[in-house]
């Protein structure tokens, strides 16, 4: 396993979503049964990823600490830092210099959900790449809202756009990226777009040149959701609630996939939602204790 060490990038103000994020930081916000954070964490626990960096803003730093803890009574280790100037995705490589030191790591946004049987499956192979960085792709109807990325028959990436007005395909990265220690080297030589912010398309770029960029296209089966706005948070909370329910199954349940990964006991995941108060999550859990 190559990717051992995973960043979640949770520094966003969350502007969409007001009046809710007045009230609480938006990767704290329910998705359905459970914090739209849990997702983004589920993302990296299902890469076999135990060490995990949550990055927020300053001020939201103690409920993140409230709710995770140190990551030990999931068989993980969490630390917490924070941006202190939104710079941009790739901002988030430079605070976590010092957590990632000199190895390969997966970058999250924490607003990012993938759901579907074969995705972990996709993870594995991200996982036995032996060099470079790694990006998903994604099929969307509304490619123009994210990095398009153009391939060629045989998988081979002919160009990388960000955000263009006229897509070239209707496949786009999603908020889940896989670089290794060149990545410092590559923000480092970064300079703002017009927008004021580093871009991580660029970041894409500087491997695509070297010929160090692998893609992995994800299955018809898996549903990406890139919950920033009010309406995106419904369609995916009810399709969540779907999925749940058709498959008997949880999806982003931090706690069940620590099960299932063995990183955890059965005993000590009885443990754990014992603890919990009366509610529909508890109650889902029980099912698998």
């Amino acid at each position: 396993m190559r990717f051992k060490k995973g960043i979640i990038l949770a520094a966003g103000k969350g502007t969409r979503l007001f009046p809710s994020t007045e009230a609480a930081p938006k990767p704290l916000l329910p998705l359905y049964d459970k914090p739209l954070l849990f997702y983004a964490l589920s993302n990296l626990m299902s890469a076999g990823i135990r060490e995990v960096l949550f990055i927020s803003r300053k001020q939201d730093m103690p409920s993140f600490k409230k709710l995770f803890g140190t990551g030990n009574q999931l068989g993980m280790r969490f630390k917490y830092s924070f941006q202190a100037k939104q710079k941009g995705i790739p901002d988030a490589i430079n605070v976590a210099s010092n957590f990632v030191s000199q190895q390969p790591f997966a970058l999250a946004l924490a607003d990012n959900l993938f759901i579907g049987d074969s995705f972990q499956k996709t993870l594995k192979q991200v996982q036995s790449i032996k060099s470079g960085a790694a990006v998903l792709a994604v099929k969307t109807n509304h490619p123009s809202k994210s990095a398009v990325i153009d391939l060629g028959k045989k998988g081979k990436i002919k160009s990388i756009t960000e955000k263009p007005k006229k897509p070239k395909s209707n496949l786009t990265i999603p908020g889940l990226y896989f670089y290794d220690f060149e990545s410092k080297s590559a923000v480092r030589k970064l300079k703002p777009s017009k927008r004021g912010e580093l871009e991580i398309v660029d970041v894409h770029l500087a491997y695509l040149e070297k010929q160090l960029l692998n893609v992995f296209s994800l299955k018809k089966d898996i549903k990406w959701f890139d919950a920033g706005d009010a309406e995106e948070m419904l369609e995916a909370s009810n399709y969540v609630q779907r999925y749940q329910k058709n498959k008997k199954t949880l999806v982003g349940s931090i706690e069940l996939i620590a099960l299932k990964n063995g990183w955890i006991s059965k005993k000590k995941f009885t443990s754990i939602i014992s603890k919990y108060p009366n509610s529909q999550y508890k109650k889902n859990l029980q099912k698998f204790s």
